[in-house]
């Protein structure tokens, strides 16, 4: 017996599972502050309480393995975040460091198991020194080759023991990381930015777009990256081209178009990321991977227009304990999806009792709360017409148990 209901709903559900029994599993909202910045007052000026890690950007070695880059207000970033029980790393690399001098050295410092041990050493005496919770490892292009794979290695069998995180970010190049290296990471983020930029003046339009996410996701998830272990990446930056080019902090942006925060695209060709497609990819991190990245922190915006802001209200308004897998395909059925105009939900192991069923759309707004009855029936027929076409999100709820998923409405 189908019971028709006017709204809609659908698989964010066993999700909400995974929240009410499952051991929880921290949602890591990860942010670059790179040292070339006023760190110190960044740091004196930030509410630490919206990020969970801190990458300090970036450290790189002279020729014997030491550490050289600026350090200048990082006692003061750790001091701060630890008080906030906020982790922070140093992240080593940078796209810069595919070239030259820099490259040079690194790829030197890893040719063999004892001059890895040895850098490796200096890393760790920089850690102590500057009380870091671990380093992350932002080697772009080049600098991945061959010795990539033991270098990660020795680091990680080195200093995992210690109790330090060993994470990296993954992005040009990362297609020539093994396998089985990235699965050595404690978590990965992925850089879904710079697909263009004003480098190539042939190719203008949307570094960072919404499909490219997604098709990170789905890339190193079917590497056998644990989805648990993925963080998407963000930008607080865009690109113009032409008359506009160059790179652009989003605030910068925001200030010379107020009222285009929401939106992606300004004057003849300045592409970046506004407060609605980074909720959009906060959702899609919620549901898919357990994480969000961000490069880097002091591009945002002050206020009500800042993209930390849309993160963090995305969060809190969604919540999150975990991607599961087996949870949301044996708890919940729901087709099909994409759907236009109804879509099917078959409630597997809620017992027999009525469910109140919540729809919540990206923003994190309660659009139905409607009681189903499943006493009789574990399939529903919903008609789904009358939403706008988006991304929702679908709870079913009894007093000690839920299950929940998303469903696309085209």
């Amino acid at each position: 017996m189908r019971k028709p209901l006017t709204i809609v709903v659908f698989f964010f559900i066993s999700f909400l599972h995974y929240h009410l029994f499952a051991q929880k599993t921290e949602f890591r909202v990860i942010g670059y502050v790179p040292n070339w910045i006023e760190v110190s007052a960044f740091a004196n000026g930030f509410d630490f309480s919206r990020v969970t890690h801190i990458n300090y950007a970036f450290q790189n070695p002279d020729a014997n393995g030491n550490l050289i880059e600026s350090n200048t207000g990082l006692t003061t970033l750790v001091n701060k975040a630890h008080e906030n029980n906020v982790k922070v790393l140093v992240s080593l690399g940078g796209g810069s460091a595919a070239g030259g001098t820099t490259l040079t050295n690194y790829q030197n410092l890893i040719t063999t198991s004892e001059k890895r041990a040895a850098f490796i050493h200096k890393i760790a005496l920089y850690l102590k020194q500057f009380s870091l919770d671990g380093i992350d490892v932002d080697e772009e292009g080049p600098a991945i080759n061959s010795n990539y794979g033991p270098f990660i290695k020795q680091l990680t069998d080195s200093l995992r023991p210690k109790g330090y995180l060993i994470t990296a970010a993954v992005g040009w190049g990362g297609g020539s990381i093994p396998n089985a290296t990235l699965r050595l990471f404690d978590f990965i983020s992925l850089m879904s930015y710079d697909y263009t930029g004003y480098w190539d003046p042939s190719n203008p339009g949307q570094h960072s777009p919404y499909w490219y996410a997604q098709s990170m996701i789905n890339e190193y998830i079917g590497r056998g990256v644990d989805k648990n272990s993925i963080a998407l990446g963000v930008p607080f930056y865009g690109y113009g081209f032409y008359n506009e080019t160059g790179y652009q902090a989003y605030k910068d942006i925001i200030s010379r178009f107020p009222n285009a925060y929401t939106i992606d695209k300004v004057s003849d060709t300045v592409y970046y990321n506004g407060t609605n497609t980074i909720r959009k990819k906060t959702t899609l991190a919620l549901t898919k991977v357990a994480g969000i990245m961000i490069w880097e922190l002091s591009l945002d915006m002050a206020g009500e227009k800042s993209l930390l802001k849309v993160i963090n209200e995305t969060i809190d308004s969604i919540g999150f304990n975990g991607i599961d897998d087996q949870e949301i395909t044996s708890e919940l059925r729901l087709y099909p999806n994409p759907t236009s105009d109804y879509l099917d939900i078959e409630v597997v192991s809620v017992g027999n009792v009525y469910v109140s069923v919540e729809i919540v759309d990206i923003a994190g707004r309660v659009v139905i709360n409607q009681p189903i009855d499943l006493s009789y029936d574990r399939s529903v027929r919903m008609d789904v017409s009358v939403l706008e076409n988006g991304l929702y999100i679908c709870r079913c709820l009894t007093v000690d148990h839920a299950v929940s998923g998303i469903f696309i409405k085209k």
